[in-house]
């Protein structure tokens, strides 16, 4: 079997490609992140990579799983006035839930 990694998905932020990543990882696939952290010309593409022999159960564990805008928590702003910061369910000043 083959150790080559391959590119499952070609993302804009890290934040969504670490999601990715340990949605993965949970579900038994080792994967990677590159190009997460922004270069000399600014930001680009993330990539998410797993295993050649492992490239078709990773496509399908992530195609049975909304898009990662509607999985993430997108920025809000809760009924106490905070604004939390995208991905977080929880307010960071008065505990209370994302509706």
């Amino acid at each position: 079997m083959s150790d080559q990694l391959v590119i499952i998905a070609a993302l804009a932020d890290g934040l969504t490609a670490h999601s990715m990543r340990l949605l993965l990882e949970a579900s038994g696939i080792q994967a990677f992140v590159t190009g997460d952290f922004p270069s000399e010309h600014g930001a680009d593409e993330v990539h998410v990579m797993v295993r050649e022999q492992d490239r078709e159960l990773a496509q399908q564990i992530v195609s049975e799983v909304p898009q990662a805008s509607e999985v993430l928590i997108p920025e809000w702003v809760c009924e106490c006035g905070a604004t939390v910061d995208a991905g977080f369910h929880l307010c960071w000043s008065c505990g209370a839930e994302h509706s």
